[in-house]
């Protein structure tokens, strides 16, 4: 590394403990203890002096209010590199690591020139992404590594171990990539061909002499800039000066978030709120594309409408309705039937069975059938005139030319439903429209599905009264799609309709 005295952890210890305890020197103290390498960080990532000076400046103004935050005591250097990786990451993501090779001081270099200690170093670290750059930066040049690379990264020590691992060999390839075009430039010069590139590494010095530098010797080769004086008196006079309090407050705002431990939060290390929000938008998904995927599997035809066979025909669907029924006589007057029904099935009745014609008496046999000698009525017929009745299968020519009352008919109230099948939309409501005809009917409804809801179970409808009712579906993050049956029943007459309801697949 350049000129930089070893880092000990004791320092940081005093450092974060002058701070806390408010001593008059300690922001001096640590200006004076980390300026130079903080500057020299601040100079690679921001590429300019002006820029890093005003990054270095705010640094130590926010390290001085929220350095002794910092609940690992030692790690105060790495908190300080933390804050210049956060504040100058955008500057070095657009630009890349810059050093100014004209300043004096170039370190050994292994009998290279500056020229090609630069061209060969440039060269390579064009070759990488800017994070490798920037780990490279850290562990070479400024010997930051283990725990303290890992507080500053804000990652786990094993992941900032396999991360500088990772860019190290990344970058020897690439160092490699560019010695080789060194070395075709110099069998170029000399006439030779491209065959010939592996027997002239071996016998020429220079290409020898250059493949001889390993990279961390190359990271360690720029000069390291020297702080202005007069920046020491600018970053003392912010953190002192009562009056410039709001000033500091606006410096430490414009650093970000501080880790659980204390530390700046890095902007390309998602937070641990950041990263539970991804789980479980990810769980979401996955969530939602199995249930997408299983519903294709169990049924692709689920919520769609059923296809009339043949095609083209007109298939009207109509409300299934059960009636009880009971056997009728062909001018449809019932059927009276015995204890045992058709079928031998046993059945109740009420009335009792009908009579035959053999088991009545006939006009023979009663005294108001037999005929007077005289050809006039008897007398008891003249005074209260009240026709007998005739037995069955018996009629007078009297009766057959007397127009018969036309036979009683009753009117059995009904409920009318309007449709066999309604569906749900994207609502999660819809209705079955209900109407009593020819008097007053108690209903009721059932489904056979715990999907749905029914908001009425059940009443009364006046005649020509209607109702409207609604069936729901519950609240659900993810439905698929299916069907259910409600039946209405005529509660008067025992009449059953039955109502299909579907619903497709719907995502909340």
């Amino acid at each position: 590394m350049p000129r930089w005295s070893a880092f000990a952890p004791e320092i940081d210890r005093g450092l974060v403990a002058g701070l806390n305890d408010g001593e008059e020197n300690a922001l001096a103290k640590l200006y004076d203890t980390y300026v130079e390498q903080i500057f020299d960080y601040a100079v690679s990532l921001s590429g300019e002096g002006k820029a890093a000076e005003a990054l270095v400046h705010d640094v130590f103004i926010d390290a001085a209010r929220r350095g002794p935050r910092l609940r690992d005591r030692e790690r105060f250097r790495a908190w300080l590199y933390a804050a210049v990786r956060r504040r100058g990451m955008e500057r070095s993501r657009a630009r890349g690591l810059v050093w100014d090779w004209g300043i004096p001081g170039v370190g050994g270099l292994g009998g290279l020139s500056v020229e090609e200690a630069r061209e060969l170093l440039e060269g390579a670290l064009d070759r990488v992404s800017l994070s490798d750059q920037d780990l490279l930066l850290l562990t070479f040049r400024h010997g930051v590594v283990a725990a303290d690379l890992a507080a500053v990264l804000g990652v786990s020590p094993f992941k900032a171990a396999a991360l500088a691992g990772q860019a190290k060999a990344r970058a020897e390839a690439a160092l490699e990539a560019q010695l080789r075009v060194k070395e075709k430039r110099c069998l170029r010069a000399r006439g030779g061909r491209a065959p010939e590139l592996q027997e002239h590494r071996r016998r020429c010095p220079e290409c020898r002499r250059r493949a001889g530098v390993p990279l961390s010797v190359l990271l360690e080769a720029p000069p390291a800039p020297v702080p202005p004086p007069q920046l020491r008196h600018r970053v003392l006079h912010t953190g002192t000066d009562p009056e410039l309090a709001g000033y500091r407050a606006d410096i430490s705002g414009k650093g970000g978030n501080l880790t659980p431990e204390g530390l700046p939060r890095q902007p390309d290390v998602p937070s641990p709120l950041g990263r539970r929000w991804l789980l479980a938008g990810g769980g979401m998904l996955t969530t939602f594309v199995v249930a997408l995927i299983t519903s294709f599997l169990i049924g692709p035809n689920l919520g769609l409408p059923t296809l009339p066979w043949p095609p083209g025909g007109d298939q009207t669907e109509m409300p299934v309705v059960t009636k009880p029924t009971s056997p009728v006589e062909e001018d449809g007057r019932p059927k009276s039937v015995g204890p045992l029904g058709p079928g031998g099935m046993h059945l109740s009745t009420s009335s009792p069975p009908t009579q035959v014609a053999e088991d009545l008496p006939g006009p023979q046999d009663t005294p108001q059938g037999t005929p007077s000698p005289s050809g006039s009525p008897p007398p008891s017929s003249a005074a209260s005139p009240s026709p007998s009745p005739q037995p069955s299968g018996h009629s007078s020519p009297q009766d057959e030319n007397q127009p018969q009352p036309p036979p009683a008919v009753t009117v059995v109230p009904e409920l009318r439903v309007d449709t066999p099948l309604v569906e749900i939309g994207s609502d999660r409501t819809t209705q079955i429209q209900l109407q009593a005809l020819g008097g007053s009917v108690p209903w009721q409804a059932v489904a056979d599905s715990s999907k749905i809801t029914l908001d009425s179970s059940g009443g009364t409808l006046g005649d020509g009264q209607g109702f409207a009712l609604r069936v729901r579906l519950p609240l659900s993050l993810v439905r698929l799609a299916g069907s259910a049956v409600v039946s209405i029943i005529n509660m008067a007459d025992g009449t059953q309709t039955q109502v299909t309801v579907r619903w497709g697949l719907s995502v909340l």
